[in-house]
C-alpha cells in the first residue's frame, strides 16, 4: 500500500505527468471550440433557407468573397494542428451528430432531460437575480450609489459649516456638496397649532432625490454655500482644521490638575491598560454616581480626530497624539445586547483597576483642594442663587443576572432648556415658497387641489448645534410661507424651504451635507477620506450591499435545488450512452478493423457526450428564459390590475450565461468519459464477435 502511495506522489510530481495534463486540458479547449464553430456553422447554413435573412446572408458573402464556414475551416486547422495524423475532431463531431440522429426520438428525449435540468437551475437562479434587481430599484437609482451623507458624530465639538464644505469640495471625484438643515417648524394655519419637521435645502438637493412633484412646481432658489456669505464660526469646531501643533511626548502629562471624572450618559468608555488604542483591553467603564479621579495624558491618536483625537504631535516618534485620561475606575463586561455587567472578583465585588479611556469619553471638573486659610469668596446683598430647577427621569441602562439595575439620570421632556428670550430675526425677507408633503396637508385640513397658493405661518426652533452663539434653544420670528408645490408622501408630515431662508437667520452650521460624487467607483475611497476629518458618512450603497449578500444566500439555495435535477438529467444521459455503446459494439469493432484508433474512437464518443450536454445547455437558458418571462407576465397582470407597473422577476447576466454553457458542456464530458473509456477498451475482434 506504502508503494502504490510513493508511485503515485512520484507520477503526481514528475514533469511527464503536468504535460499530459495540460496537454489534455488543451485538447479538451479545443473540442469545445470546434464544437462552438459547428453548432454556428450548422445554424448559418438554415438561415441562408429563410426568405429575407437568407438573401441579406448571400449578399454579405458575395461582396466579402469569404463565408461563416470558410473561417471555421481555417480554425479548425489551426486548432487541430496538434493531431496531424489523426481524424479531425471536426470531422468527428459532424460524425456523432449523425450517430445521435440516427436515434432522433431516444436523443431528443435526452436533450430534452438535460435541458429540463439546467433550465430549472437558470429559472430559480435568474428568479433571485430578477427579485434582488427589483428590490435594489425600488431602494435606490444608480444616481444614489454615487452619494454620500455625512453628519456630525458624536463629538460635539464637530460641526458642518462653511470650512468642512470647502474641505470635502476640494476632495477628488466630488461633483457638488449640498448642505442640509433639519430643524423643528411650529406651524401657525386656521387657529392651530403644530410641530412638525422642517427641511432647508437648494433647489439642487430636490433633483438629486428624483422626487417629483405631484401637483404645482419646486422652488427654484439654488443657493448654498459661497464665500460672499458672512459665516460666523465658532473657534476651533472644524474637524481636521490646520492649527498649530503643540510638540508634546507621548505618555506625558498633560497638566498637573486633578479632575473629577464622570463618563458621559450612556456611553460605554473602552478601557484600555494604557493611554494606546494599541494596548490591552481591560473592559468598560460607564457613568457611576461621583465619578473617579483622573488625570489627563497624551496618549495615541484616535478618531475622531479632533482637538481630542488629535491635539498634539510627538516629534521624537513623528505621530500624533490625543487626549486621555488615567485613573481607577470600575469595569464592566459588555453582553452581546450590547448592555453592560459589572465585573466581579473572586468575592463577587466589583474590580476597580488603572486604566486609560479616551477623553471625548467624559465629562470633568478640576479638583481644588482648599485649605482653611483660603478665603474662596464673600458674601454680598447682591448675590442670588440660580433657582431654576431640572427634573429628570431614572432611565434603566443594563441589569446584570442578579436584578441589580444599573441606571442613568436624564432630563425629562417637561424640563426644557434655557431659551433666548428674544426671537431671532431673519436680516432680510426670507424666499417664502414651501414644498410640503400630503401627509402635512392632510394634517392641516388644506385640499390637495387647493393647496398650491395656500398660505401657512411658521416660526423655527434653532439649537445650539446649529447656532453656537444661543444657550438652549430660540425661536425665530414668524414668517409667511406659500406652498408652491406638493410631494406625494402621505405617511409623513414635513417641508421644504429654501436653504437661502436659513442664511438670513445667520446660522453658520447645517445639519447634514450630501455629497453627489462623478462616478461610483470612487465611493469607498470618499467616504473613508471623509471619515478621517471625524465625520459620519452613511450611504444607500450599504444597503444595496446588504441586499446582496442576503440573495447571494438565497442564490446558494437554490442553486443546490437546481443540481438535483441536474444530476438526474446527468444519469439520463449516462444511460443513453452506455445503451448506445452496447447497441454499437460490432459497430465500433468494424471502424477499429477498418483502421480508426482507440483515442478516435473515445474521442467519437465524448464528441456525443459534450453536443449532447452542449445542447441540453442551450436548451435549458431557452428554456428558463420563456418560464421566467412567463411568470413575469403573469404577476404584472396582475399588478398592473392593481394600478403598479410591469414587474420583471427574472434577470440572466451575461456572466452567468457562460458559466452555464461552460458548465453543460463539462457535464457532459464527465458524463461520457465512462462510456468513451469502454469504447476504447474493447477489443476490435471480440466487438465483431459480440451479439
Amino acid at each position: 500500500m506504502k508503494s502504490k502511495i510513493v508511485h503515485i506522489a512520484r507520477t503526481a510530481i514528475s514533469p511527464k505527468f503536468w504535460k499530459e495534463v495540460f496537454r489534455q486540458i488543451y485538447l479538451f479547449v479545443g473540442f469545445f471550440v470546434l464544437l462552438i464553430l459547428f453548432l454556428i456553422s450548422k445554424i448559418f447554413s438554415h438561415l441562408l433557407f429563410l426568405p429575407i435573412i437568407g438573401r441579406l446572408i448571400y449578399k454579405i458573402n458575395f461582396a466579402t468573397g469569404k463565408t461563416i464556414p470558410h473561417y471555421e475551416q481555417l480554425l479548425s486547422n489551426k486548432i487541430d494542428g496538434m493531431r496531424p495524423s489523426e481524424v479531425r475532431r471536426s470531422y468527428l463531431i459532424g460524425l456523432a451528430l449523425k450517430n445521435l440522429l440516427a436515434k432522433k426520438t431516444r436523443s431528443f428525449i435526452t436533450m430534452f432531460g438535460m435541458a429540463v435540468g439546467i433550465g430549472i437551475i437558470v429559472f430559480l437562479i435568474s428568479l433571485g437575480y430578477g427579485i434582488e434587481r427589483l428590490v435594489i430599484s425600488r431602494i435606490a437609482s444608480l444616481d444614489e450609489l454615487r452619494m454620500i451623507d455625512v453628519s456630525s458624530s458624536e463629538n460635539t465639538s464637530l460641526r458642518l459649516n462653511k470650512s468642512v464644505f470647502d474641505k470635502i469640495t476640494a476632495l477628488p471625484k466630488i461633483e457638488k456638496v449640498i448642505p442640509i438643515v433639519s430643524i423643528v417648524g411650529k406651524i401657525s394655519f386656521g387657529g392651530a397649532q403644530t410641530d412638525v419637521l422642517v427641511y432647508a435645502v437648494p433647489r439642487s438637493y430636490l433633483d438629486a432625490i428624483k422626487v417629483q412633484p405631484k401637483d404645482g412646481k419646486f422652488f427654484t432658489n439654488n443657493q448654498s454655500f459661497d464665500n460672499t456669505t458672512a459665516m460666523k464660526e465658532s473657534t476651533g469646531s472644524v474637524a481636521g482644521a490646520k492649527t498649530a501643533m503643540t510638540k508634546v511626548q507621548m505618555g506625558s502629562k498633560i497638566d498637573e490638575n486633578n479632575y473629577s471624572v464622570t463618563i458621559l450618559p450612556q456611553q460605554a468608555a473602552l478601557v484600555s491598560e494604557t493611554c494606546d488604542i494599541t494596548s490591552k483591553t481591560l473592559g468598560y467603564s460607564a457613568r457611576i454616581e461621583g465619578g473617579f479621579t483622573g488625570n489627563l495624558y497624551w496618549g495615541s491618536q484616535y478618531s475622531p480626530f479632533d482637538d481630542f483625537g488629535r491635539g498634539a504631535y510627538d516629534v521624537k516618534r513623528d505621530v500624533y497624539v490625543g487626549k486621555w485620561v488615567k485613573g481607577i475606575m470600575p469595569l464592566y463586561n459588555k453582553n452581546t445586547d450590547d448592555t453592560l455587567a459589572p465585573l466581579l472578583d473572586d468575592m463577587g465585588r466589583q474590580v476597580w483597576k488603572e486604566g486609560c479611556i479616551q477623553e471625548r469619553f467624559v465629562q470633568k471638573e478640576e479638583i481644588i483642594k482648599v485649605t482653611k486659610a483660603q478665603v474662596l469668596g464673600e458674601s454680598t446683598s447682591s448675590a442670588t442663587l440660580d433657582t431654576t430647577q431640572q427634573t429628570y427621569d431614572a432611565v434603566v441602562v443594563a441589569s446584570d443576572s442578579s436584578g441589580f439595575e444599573m441606571v442613568s439620570l436624564q432630563a425629562s421632556g417637561s424640563a426644557g432648556m434655557t431659551k433666548t428670550p428674544d426671537k431671532l430675526k431673519f436680516s432680510s425677507a426670507p424666499d417664502g415658497t414651501a414644498v410640503v408633503s400630503t401627509g402635512l396637508l392632510n394634517l392641516l385640513g388644506i385640499a390637495e387641489k387647493k393647496a398650491v397658493g395656500a398660505t401657512f405661518k411658521s416660526s423655527f426652533i434653532i439649537g445650539k448645534s446649529l447656532l453656537p452663539s444661543v444657550e438652549g434653544k430660540v425661536q425665530s420670528q414668524d414668517q409667511t410661507y406659500t406652498i408652491v408645490g406638493v410631494i406625494d408622501d402621505a405617511n409623513s408630515t414635513y417641508f421644504y424651504i429654501p436653504y437661502a431662508d436659513m442664511k438670513k437667520l445667520s446660522i453658520p452650521h447645517v445639519s447634514q451635507f450630501k455629497v453627489v460624487l462623478k462616478d461610483a467607483e470612487s465611493l469607498a475611497k470618499t467616504r473613508k477620506e471623509i471619515e478621517t476629518f471625524g465625520f459620519r458618512t452613511n450611504s444607500t450603497y450599504d444597503t444595496v450591499k446588504q441586499i446582496e449578500s442576503l440573495f447571494v444566500s438565497l442564490r446558494v439555495i437554490l442553486a443546490v435545488l437546481g443540481l438535483v435535477a441536474l444530476g438526474i438529467a446527468a444519469l439520463g444521459m449516462f444511460n443513453t450512452l452506455t445503451v448506445s455503446l452496447l447497441e454499437r459494439t460490432r459497430e465500433i469493432g468494424g471502424m477499429k478493423t477498418m483502421g480508426m484508433v482507440s483515442e478516435e474512437v473515445q474521442d467519437l464518443f465524448i464528441a456525443e457526450a459534450m453536443i449532447m450536454g452542449l445542447s441540453g445547455g442551450i436548451g435549458g437558458l431557452t428554456l428558463g428564459y420563456l418560464v421566467g418571462k412567463g411568470l413575469s407576465l403573469l404577476v404584472s397582470a396582475v399588478a398592473l390590475s392593481q394600478g403598479q407597473g410591469y414587474l420583471d422577476l427574472t434577470y440572466i447576466p451575461w456572466n452567468f450565461t457562460v458559466f452555464i454553457l461552460i458548465t453543460s458542456f463539462i457535464v457532459g464530458v464527465i458524463t461520457g468519459l465512462y462510456p468513451a473509456q469502454r469504447a476504447k477498451n474493447i477489443s476490435a475482434l471480440n466487438a465483431l464477435r459480440y451479439e
